[in-house]
C-alpha cells in the first residue's frame, strides 16, 4: 500500500553569519531524505540574510530559505527531526498546502528584465544623443560656412576697394 504524496511548504532559519558551505550541507542533507523516502523538492528559494524580530538561540540575523516540497508525512517527519538536531538551523515552520495547490510559475531572473530594460533605455539616450550631436554639428556647420562665406565676401570687397584705389595698376 502507498502512502498519500502531500504537498508542504516548508521555511528554515540558519543563523546569519553561517558559510554558504554549512547551507550546502543542510541542503544535501534534505535532497538525500527526499530522495530516500520518495520526495521531490517541487521549489527552492533563498531569501537571504535578514533581521530577526526577536533573538533566536543568541542569533540577531538568519537566512531564510524557503521550500516546497511534495511528499508522505512519513518523510516530513524525518525532516523535521533532522532540523531539531542539526545545529545549522535555527528555527523551522512546515505547513501542509491544499491538496489542489498548483505551483505558481515564478520568473527565474527579475533582475534579466531590469537589465534589459536597463539596455533599451541607455541605447535609445545613446541614439538621441547622437541625433543632438547631428543636429548640433549641422547647426554649427551652418554658422561656419556663413563665417566663411562672410569672410570671402569681406575679402572680395577689400580687394575691390584695393583695385578701386589703384585704377591704373593692372
Amino acid at each position: 500500500m502507498s502512502e498519500v504524496v502531500r504537498k508542504y511548504e516548508l521555511i528554515y532559519i540558519h543563523p546569519g553569519n553561517l558559510p554558504s558551505e554549512d547551507v550546502e550541507a543542510v541542503d544535501e542533507i534534505l535532497n538525500g531524505i527526499l530522495e530516500h523516502m520518495a520526495g521531490e523538492l517541487l521549489h527552492r528559494e533563498d531569501w537571504g540574510v535578514r533581521a530577526l524580530a526577536y533573538p533566536v538561540q543568541k542569533h540577531a540575523e538568519g537566512r531564510y530559505i524557503l521550500l516546497r516540497i511534495a511528499c508522505p508525512a512519513d518523510c516530513l517527519k524525518e525532516i523535521e527531526r533532522r532540523f531539531k538536531i542539526t545545529e545549522s538551523v535555527i528555527k523551522f515552520l512546515s505547513i501542509r498546502l491544499p491538496d489542489d495547490y498548483v505551483q505558481e510559475v515564478i520568473p527565474e531572473e527579475p533582475e534579466v528584465a531590469v537589465e534589459e530594460a536597463a539596455e533599451e533605455v541607455t541605447e535609445k539616450a545613446e541614439e538621441v544623443s547622437e541625433e543632438e550631436n547631428v543636429e548640433e554639428a549641422r547647426e554649427e556647420g551652418v554658422e561656419v560656412v556663413a563665417e566663411e562665406a562672410a569672410a570671402e565676401v569681406e575679402a572680395a570687397r577689400s580687394s575691390d576697394d584695393a583695385e578701386d584705389e589703384n585704377p591704373g595698376e593692372e
